[in-house]
């Protein structure tokens, strides 16, 4: 398969092949690429579909569909309103049935459908109700064929598909370009309808021309009439009904050899070893985030498929029964001894749903701190992720724009999660709410480093419409190239150094109309106080000191070429910085190795866990007198050496456990803020500087 130069990428950037993709990939890999992308988009524009038809059908025009719909299949409406019909009739009354000349789906994608991906719009306009014979199962890929045209196509197969060669399936294909994927509704037949089923295609033509014409789909009825003749009615809907959860029982086996199998295959984790038993979850999907502010730890999140019971006596396999197939051929294992349904997992006493989740960490995290980094994860991964309710773009992305409406959407949305976190329901009840607002530079209370910014930062390669214009770039590339022309490779590395940093700073944290004039003390402050650990291999007190000296040296430039006067209205701050801000890298990297100690060998047990800024006040025998934002006084036990520097009014930003004896310690690498900046955050202070 090939794509030519000139012709549109596959990927859908909407430039040309030559200019776009084709310079380096594969176009094997941008259809694989391309089928993803589909598939993402897939879900929320039925959710959107849905949305319409909710709001421009009535219930009455329902209602009616519905007894017509059971009428025509040889069904009681009470049947029809079962969860297993469900979906048929939705996807009959809305892809089938035509209305004043067309159906819900034309009309939807003529109102609403210029955003959607011109290949997906016409796979969903190609759908329509066929038979296709499963000639071939694999692992992820079911191959199946139209019995009457012999037209083979390739099926995306889900977990819950449990399905045999010589079975039909009767569904709906989206395609999503070299395969398809089987759209909600569908039913299995098995092998001894297939004389009259042939029979009956042979007498509907109409079926095989339905793809490229809705007016042939009348047969819909016709064919689910037919399939209840045969009492075919306890279909398995795709996505509607769930398989057994089994236990099955193997005989015993060669533990050394069953453990180098399982040990051998990434798919499987070990979960808890207790004594000789030995639990093992089966996941074929896996994600991990490194927490810089615990020391790099890694977290682990496995999607549970099935679990593993290695006992003395026997072997134990528990989940739904297309899962215990795989694991069974991947351990190698021979025919099961017993099969019995159950309720429960036995290691969790819950049942196994999608999405069920065994999470780690390495190294391991007393359990207050997992939990703590588990919806932080979440939150992180929520600020990133497309939603629907704002146009499927990032709520990050949402948050940098201009546009007013977009804007909105992402209020009435932070105003909705917040309701459901109150009464702990939803999504917010998974993720720390407490960090959106302030990601988001939205308006908040909290004192937080984020608030320093007029908009979230964009990391990464941001779009042209979300980063700064590139003659702001320019500015600083001449910048470095005057001051250092001639000079020493020490003096050249310095420059480089503090630029490049900044230069990747200003590139994420403005839009394209951003003018060195708008810069203000506060994004200056955010960038040497937080955003340079980021980006700097090591904050050390000569980076500090350099990072003042440059900076005061590019801003003096800036005003000499006649169009700002910022070395004025910054300088106070560098004043005030220049002995806090070698103090400030200094104790960051003195109170990691202390948090760290308190993470992994603190002998006093966990209480609560926050993650957030605490004011100094006074040191004392026992410890520092701090101040949280709620205003209540903590006791801070810090062992460490600060030196004479750090005083009341600077900040210690960070992860804090309040053990079990009331004290409050250090549990992840902190940020610690002069008071100066303390005074920019809206902080408390006692001090005027």
């Amino acid at each position: 398969m090939s794509v030519g130069r000139n012709e549109l990428c596959p990927c859908g950037s909407g430039k040309k092949y030559k200019k776009c993709c084709g310079v380096v990939t594969p176009i094997t890999e941008l259809r694989s690429r391309h089928e993803q992308k589909l598939q993402k988009e897939y879900a929320s524009w039925v959710e959107r579909l849905n949305h319409f038809v909710g709001g421009n059908v009535t219930s009455d025009v329902i209602s009616e569909a519905r007894k017509r719909f059971a009428d025509e299949i040889g069904l009681s409406e009470e049947s029809v309103m079962r969860p297993e019909w469900a979906a048929h009739f939705f996807n009959w009354c809305v892809l089938d049935v035509k209305t004043g000349g067309s159906t819900l789906l034309e009309n939807y994608v003529k109102q609403h459908g210029r955003r959607m991906e011109e290949d997906l719009r016409r796979a969903f306009a190609q759908l329509h109700l066929n038979v296709y014979e499963i000639v071939e199962v694999e692992r992820d890929v079911l191959t199946v064929q139209q019995p009457i045209s012999k037209e083979k196509h390739y099926l995306l197969r889900s977990n819950n598909l449990n399905v045999q060669i010589g079975q039909f399936i009767v569904g709906r294909l989206l395609n999503l370009g070299l395969r398809n994927m089987l759209f909600s509704g569908s039913i299995i037949l098995q092998p001894h309808v297939e004389e009259p089923l042939l029979e009956w295609l042979k007498e509907h033509p109409e079926v095989e021309e339905a793809a490229a014409d809705t007016s042939k789909r009348v047969y819909t009825t016709e064919l689910y009439h037919f399939i209840v003749q045969f009492g075919e009615t306890q279909d398995q809907t795709q996505g509607t009904k769930e398989d057994a959860l089994l236990r099955r029982t193997y005989a015993s086996q060669n533990r050394e050899q069953l453990r180098k199998t399982i040990e051998a295959n990434r798919v499987f984790e070990l979960k808890k070893r207790d004594g000789a038993r030995e639990i093992w979850v089966y996941a074929t999907r896996k994600e991990e985030h490194l927490f810089p502010m615990l020391k790099n730890a890694l977290l682990e999140l496995y999607e549970v498929q099935a679990e593993v019971l290695v006992q003395e006596e026997k072997l134990l396999l528990e989940g739904y029964a297309p899962q215990l197939d795989e694991v069974a051929r991947l351990l190698e294992l021979d025919a099961y001894e017993s099969e019995e349904e159950i309720r429960l997992l036995t290691s969790t006493g819950s049942k196994l749903s999608k999405g069920t989740l065994f999470i780690t960490s390495q190294p391991m995290l007393p359990p207050k701190v997992l939990q703590w980094a588990v919806q932080t994860y979440f939150a992180e991964k929520w600020l990133v992720t497309p939603h629907e309710l704002l146009d499927d773009l990032a709520p990050v992305l949402v948050a940098a724009t201009d546009n007013e409406e977009m804007r909105g959407k992402l209020q009435a949305l932070m105003d909705q999660m917040e309701q459901d976190s109150k009464v702990g329901q939803g999504l917010a009840r998974f993720i720390r709410m407490d960090m959106l607002r302030p990601r988001l530079a939205m308006s908040n209370e909290s004192i937080h480093v984020n608030n320093l910014l007029s908009r979230p930062l964009i990391e990464g390669l941001p779009e042209s419409v979300y980063t700064v214009h590139p003659d702001r770039l320019a500015d600083i590339n001449r910048f470095v190239q005057e001051m250092t022309e001639g000079k020493s490779e020490a003096t050249v590395k310095k420059y480089d150094e503090v630029m490049n940093n900044l230069r990747s700073f200003v590139r994420g944290a403005f839009g394209p109309s951003f003018t060195w004039e708008q810069l203000r003390r506060e994004d200056v402050a955010y960038f040497l106080i937080h955003d340079i650990y980021t980006r700097a291999d090591a904050t050390t007190k000569t980076l500090a000191t350099n990072l003042l000296s440059v900076l005061t040296a590019f801003f003096k430039w800036l005003d000499k070429q006649g169009t700002t006067s910022l070395h004025t209205e910054l300088q106070p701050l560098f004043t005030e910085l220049k002995e806090t801000l070698p103090e400030a890298y200094r104790l960051r990297g003195v109170l990691e190795k202390e948090a760290n100690q308190n993470v992994h060998h603190t002998s006093v047990g966990i209480a609560e866990i926050s993650d957030e800024p605490l004011i100094l006040q006074d040191k004392g025998a026992n410890g520092w007198s701090a101040l949280r934002t709620n205003g209540d006084k903590v006791n801070l036990e810090i062992e460490a050496d600060l030196g004479q520097v750090l005083a009341s009014d600077w900040i210690i930003s960070g992860l804090f456990g309040k053990g079990e004896d009331g004290k409050w310690r250090l549990f992840g690498t902190p940020e610690l803020y002069p008071p100066v900046i303390a005074l920019l955050l809206g902080a408390p202070t006692s001090v005027l500087v």
